[in-house]
């Protein structure tokens, strides 16, 4: 091992070799688990498709419908993820990033050709499945690492604590010439001939060298033969989240290895009835006369009178175990529902006859609570990553000034944008007309100069984003978790609570407490207080309620006509 070759090869070679006690005895080796997890999933016999009497086997699979249940149940997508203003600073500015974040998160792609929205998809498709997941940051782009490309220490506690990390590539000449790295004309002319190029890509302290922890080597390749090399520490390359801790492993545990024992009893339960139907679907036939024919159904035709000296008769071949295998099924189905949370009412299936409703409403809640948990956890791990490495390198892009097309908003949006860029020109517009001649503008000038901004804002087809303009900005990211957990019928409660609240006593949007705690009430029913026009701050609400009777009633009269918000804002400035 005096070579940097002969040490990652043992390092495979332990790797490969390492049995676990906390692994089933069928799979003992974390690379065993994970093949195993890709042969299950692919409905395939680790063993074989055929029995020990050459009859095809069955597989009857059960793992994949539970996994699709929790990624379902644990689904983050780009619209989950908020740009939200520090306490203190302005709401607008974050709102523009996070937009303009979407934007960028739908435009960029990363090796694997994947835009971001498409990269959080492969997450929630794989967290249950494997039970973890290594994301990779490469070039400015975000990606998961193949579990089955990956050589670790098997009893760490996890990938970040292994004493070292290796990533297994193929490459063709062509491939690997597009990497740009060093030493890629020496190592195809001196490997190609073995095929596709084998590469390891390891990080981690290596014996004969401390200057590098971070190398990329081909297959038996010498010190000379490196691609690459540099000194980093594997926060900056690699983070991770497993669905499930296993004591003992670097490995997490998924819902399909969770339910490893489950799938092979369904599947000697069901060989077991397939062996034993291809006896009872045979029909058999007994006497003691020798001279009858020795096949029935080829040396006899319907309605043949048969003359024998003893009675022929059935031999009994039906299946008498039929019941214990329903109960065998129905024992392990319920066990499998239990283990991964995927009861009737999680997976669109109709409960059976006679099963409370208390029972199914129970049961959806527990679930609920599990997934939720589940993707609180996904979530963090999303949201760290946007923030230490996606947030650094979209800014970079954003510093100068730049453009945003009005196409990426919805009516909703650009009414609120116009608003904003509206309220902002007219100011300039006011002052500027008085210094012009001298006097405060009537209501009626106002109108006109308002109508005339208002005709050129709707005119543009992108706004000018000025440099600098998310510099000094204090942000954070968050995740949105609850919203699918609130049920329509909640939600509609909420709506209809608020409309009463406001329709009765419409004061309550004037005091600054009381319309907090209207805003959080809204916030934890799972809608945007914004979405609703609750502007920030409120300033406008507090110029227009004061002109608005307090009455009874949970709809409120029609308001008597009054200047607009805009110009009673613009007179109280001036």
């Amino acid at each position: 091992m005096n070579t940097i070759s002969g040490q990652i090869e043992q390092e495979i070679k332990d790797f490969e070799n390492a049995s676990l006690a906390c692994n089933p005895s069928y799979a003992p080796t974390s690379k065993n688990i994970i093949e195993l997890i890709d042969l299950y999933w692919v409905s395939k016999f680790k063993d074989g498709d055929t029995d020990s009497t050459g009859f095809k086997k069955a597989f009857y699979n059960i793992v994949e419908n539970p996994t699709q249940v929790a990624a379902k149940m644990t689904d983050i997508d780009t619209k989950d993820i908020k740009i939200i203003a520090e306490e203190g600073q302005s709401y607008y500015p974050a709102w523009l990033l996070g937009k303009e974040l979407k934007v960028w998160m739908k435009d960029n792609k990363n090796k694997d050709n994947e835009t971001f929205g498409q990269f959080l998809n492969s997450c929630v498709y794989n967290y249950p499945k494997y039970g973890h997941l290594l994301v990779k940051k490469a070039k400015n782009s975000v990606y998961l690492v193949p579990l089955q490309n990956l050589i670790y220490e098997a009893d760490a506690e996890n990938f970040m604590k292994s004493g070292f990390l290796i990533e297994v590539h193929e490459f063709t000449p062509e491939d690997l010439r597009k990497t740009g790295w060093d030493n890629i004309e020496e190592v195809i002319e001196k490997y190609e001939k073995k095929g596709k190029i084998i590469v390891f890509e390891r990080q981690g302290t290596v014996d004969i060298s401390k200057d590098y922890n971070y190398f990329i080597i081909p297959k038996g390749g010498e010190r000379k033969d490196i691609l690459f090399y540099d000194k980093k520490d594997r926060e900056d390359l690699y983070r991770e989240v497993k669905w499930d801790k296993v004591s003992g492993r670097a490995l997490g545990r998924g819902q399909v290895e969770k339910l490893f024992e489950n799938q092979i009893a369904k599947n000697q339960n069901e060989n077991l009835l397939r062996a034993g139907l291809r006896w009872s679907s045979k029909h058999l036939f007994q006497t003691r006369d020798e001279t009858i024919a020795s096949n029935l159904m080829t040396d006899v035709e319907n309605g043949d009178l048969m003359i024998v000296n003893s009675e022929i008769t059935p031999i009994a071949m039906e299946e008498r175990n039929l019941a214990a295998y329903r109960d065998a099924d129905a024992k392990w189905d319920k066990n499998t529902a239990d283990r991964g949370f995927t009861h009737e009412p999680m997976s669109g299936q109709r409960p059976p006859s006679g099963t409370p409703l208390g029972t199914s409403i129970l049961q959806t809640r527990m679930a609920g609570m599990f997934y939720e948990l589940k993707q609180e956890d996904l979530g963090m791990f999303l949201k760290n990553i946007i923030f230490d490495w996606l947030l650094p390198d979209f800014k970079k892009t954003k510093t100068g000034e730049h453009k945003i097309m009005l196409g990426e908003f919805d009516e909703g949006e650009l009414d609120k944008l116009r608003g904003l860029i509206l309220g902002n020109k007219l100011k300039n517009s006011l002052i500027d007309f008085v210094n012009r001649n001298k006097h405060i503008p009537t209501p009626s000038e106002r109108q006109i100069l308002k109508g005339i901004l208002l005709k050129q804002i709707k005119g543009q087809k992108d706004i000018n984003i000025p440099k600098g303009y998310y510099d000094n900005l204090k942000y954070k990211i968050d995740v949105v978790i609850t919203g699918e957990q609130i049920d329509i019928a909640s939600r509609m409660t909420t709506l209809q609570t608020l409309f009463q609240i406001i329709g009765s006593n419409p004061s309550v949007l004037q005091d600054k407490r009381t319309r907090r705690i209207l805003y959080k009430l809204v916030d934890l029913a799972g809608f945007n207080p914004m979405d609703l026009g609750f502007e920030e701050g409120g300033e406008e609400l507090e110029e227009i309620m004061p002109q608005i009777a307090e009455r009874g009633g949970s709809i409120a009269r029609t308001p008597t006509p009054m200047p607009t918000p805009a110009e009673t804002s613009v007179a109280t400035t001036l």
